[in-house]
Parts: C-alpha cells; structure tokens; sequence
C-alpha cells in the first residue's frame, strides 16, 4: 500500500535517511594525473602528548587535511594541524602537494621517495568556511586551479578523499593513546592515559602511513598509486614552484593605510627602511596589500606598490622572536584579565559621577535667569547719572518737543 520512501519518510524526521533509498548514479574519474584532486579534513583518531620537562601532558586530537589524486589514488600533500581546519591548513597542504617534498622529507630524518607533486587542474572541495574564503580564491585564481563544489546530492562523489581520510585512520588507530571507534571501547581503554607520541613523532607516523599507502596494491583495481603515477605522468611536464612562494599565495591577507610609524596589525607595528620611502608618498597610495603567516608573526609580507612584489616587514619594537597569532592573543587576553578592572568598580565610579551632576544641578528658570546675567549686556542709565550734575531745565532744553508743521491751503 505505500512505497518504501514513503515508509522511511513516516518512520524517520531525519532527511539522510530517506537519502538510504535513492540511486547514486555516476562516479568521479580522472584520466591524466592532476586532472582531478580532492581535498578534505578530518580529526585524527589518535591522541597526542607534548613534552615539558621531561614528561608528557596529554593535549588531545589533532586535524590532519588530505590532497589527493583521483586518476591514481595517490596522496599528493597533508596537513598535521593543531587548531580546527581553517585558511593555514590549506596553504600548507596546498604548498607541500604542489611543490616537491625532498627537502621537507629530509629535515624530518625520512629516507623514502614521495615523487607525487603538481598543480592540480580541478580541485573538489565541500562548502566549508575555509574553501568558500577570499583567500582560498586568490590563490586557486594564481595558479590556474579550477575550483568545484560538491553538491547536495552528488556528496558521494567526494568518496576518494573520504575513504583515504579513512584509511590513515585505521592505520593511526593502531598506535597507543587511540580514541577507538565505539563507546564500549572507550570505557576499556583510557586514551588520555595510554597517549604517549608527541606531535613530530605523530607526523612522521602520518608520513609513513601515506608513504604506505602510495606503495600498496590496491585490492579491487589492482593498481599500485605510486606506478600508476610514474606511467601516465610521465609525458606530462611538471612546473616545480617555489614552496614559499605557493604558501604566500594562500595565506591570509588584507589591507592597512601606511602611516608614518608604519603598518599596524594585531596590535603591532611593523616598520622597514624600504617602507619608509613610502611614506612621503602615503596621500596618493591606497592601502597596501598585506599577507602573514598565523605560525609566526614577528615579519609581515607587504605588496612593494612598484615592483608588485611582496616584502617582508619585521616589527617595528626590534622583537625578532618568533610568536604565534594564537599566543599573542592568549597573552593579550591575559594582561587585560590581569590589568582590567571590575564592571562593578566601573559602575560604582559612573554613578558618583552621576550623583555629583544631580546634586548639583539648578532649576531650569535660575539657570535661564543666570545665562541673562551672563550675556545679556546692562543697559546705561543716561537720566540718573546727568540728574545728579546737570539741572532739570537744561535736560529739557536738550531735548526739545517735535512739533507737525501746519500746512497753509
């Protein structure tokens, strides 16, 4: 008597589970390398420890950003982050899957080959604050990156991503301090307590999981990533760009009027030789473009209005250290818990001030009266004073009588 969408959507207000019956027609497929690349985040289902003297403080989950290659199913770059995904994760991981990785493989004592890197031609993302930014926009726009949305009802062709987001998982779930999956799982074993890797030690966890996987045979197609990569990108000439310069282009920006101390951001001044060249010419300027990287605020990068390219500006106070933009805001917002004054001290001192005011106020007509004999100008008394000198009869005389002439007819 009644069709099956019709019963699920009787039984369940939850509209995802009508989506249990529809048909998902069509998939998502690439042809050459770089075609097509998927990017996405996900928090890490292992826990974390950091280190301070000698021991480790639980700190929690961290968010790890995958860009992967559709054609091949390689990874191309990730993120380890410890803040929730936002514009910074997405430069970073844009800058190590575009650039190569030789270097930042060596730094981290990693001898293995990770050969996947380029420009991708079309990259899918979902409508998450960070891909919808202006940001996000610029520097897709730059390098010639096509962008596209996944849509309501094609969500399941970002399954590339989302399976190999799901994958590392699996494999990180196997260290110590893991999160488990189910409730029950999570009684048994206290996370928090068996958390021991600290956040490098994590990261190269990350990389070798990735490594892995761009080495494993994949059991449906049969296919290796990392051989399918070496045979269909090898007719296809890669442009090897600078990582910095890949990382500035998706970094945070905006806009400040110079001034003659300089640029001001968060709270800080920012000031260069070359900066001050421009300062005589700052009425005929526009804002300048600004960029800066939140892992290190000590220099910003600002637009050089004649050469169009950005410079680095350190502070104008001489502090080269090197400080985050979540610390400056932590330590901001402690002095000003420190420094600050009560709302009840604030009031009690308004209304002293409030009382004084009423107290000593005037009522509306001797104020009126008192603006009269402030600025009203008393008239001279010419009768009283010449009364006194001069006799009656010579004051009339002064001022004879005007009489009508009389007309003669």
């Amino acid at each position: 008597m009644f069709s099956a969408e019709t019963i699920a959507r009787k039984r369940s207000a939850n509209p995802k589970h009508l989506l249990r019956l529809k048909p998902r027609p069509g998939y998502i497929h690439a042809t050459n390398p770089l075609d097509v690349c998927q990017i996405d985040h996900t928090p890490t289902d292992v826990n974390f420890v950091e280190v301070i003297d000698g021991a480790g403080v639980f700190v929690g989950r961290a968010y790890l950003t995958l860009v992967t290659d559709v054609a091949t199913r390689a990874i191309l770059g990730f993120c380890l982050s410890l803040e929730k995904p936002s514009v910074l994760s997405v430069a970073l991981c844009l800058a190590q899957a575009i650039c190569p990785k030789d270097g930042w493989l060596a730094s981290r004592d990693i001898r293995h080959d990770w050969p996947m890197y380029g420009r991708p031609r079309l990259l899918v993302a979902d409508s998450a604050m960070e891909f919808k930014g202006h940001a996000f926009q610029r520097g897709c726009d730059e390098y010639g990156i096509r962008i596209r949305y996944r849509d309501r009802a094609r969500v399941h062709h970002g399954g590339v991503v989302e399976r190999l987001l799901g994958k590392l998982n699996g494999v990180l779930a196997t260290l110590p301090g893991t999160t488990k999956r189910s409730v029950a799982a999570r009684d048994e074993y206290p996370a928090e307590h068996r958390a021991r890797l600290s956040f490098s030690e994590l990261e190269r966890c990350v990389v070798l999981a990735i490594l892995d996987h761009n080495r494993h045979q994949n059991p449906k197609t049969l296919n290796i990533p990392v051989k399918e990569w070496e045979q269909r990108a090898s007719g296809h000439p890669h442009i090897i760009d600078d990582q910095h310069h890949v990382l500035l282009s998706f970094l945070p920006a905006g806009q400040r009027q110079l001034s003659p101390q300089g640029i001001s951001l968060f709270a800080l001044h920012y000031y260069s030789s070359w900066i001050g060249r421009l300062v005589p010419e700052r009425d005929r300027l526009s804002k300048l473009e600004v960029r800066y990287d939140p892992r290190n605020i000590s220099q910003i990068f600002v637009r050089d209005p004649e050469t169009q390219v950005f410079r680095a500006v350190e502070r104008r106070d001489g502090v080269v250290a090197s400080i985050t933009l979540w610390e400056h805001r932590a330590e901001r917002a402690r002095r000003r818990d420190l420094s600050g004054r009560s709302s009840v001290e604030i009031v009690s001192l308004r209304r002293e001030m409030t009382t004084i005011a009423n107290t000593a106020g005037l009522s509306k007509r001797r104020l009126r009266n008192a603006a009269r004999g402030i600025y009203a100008a008393p008239a001279e008394k010419r009768m009283a004073e010449t009364s006194e000198s001069v006799p009656i009869q010579t004051i009339q005389q002064e001022r004879p009588k005007a009489r009508l002439q009389v007309e003669d007819w």
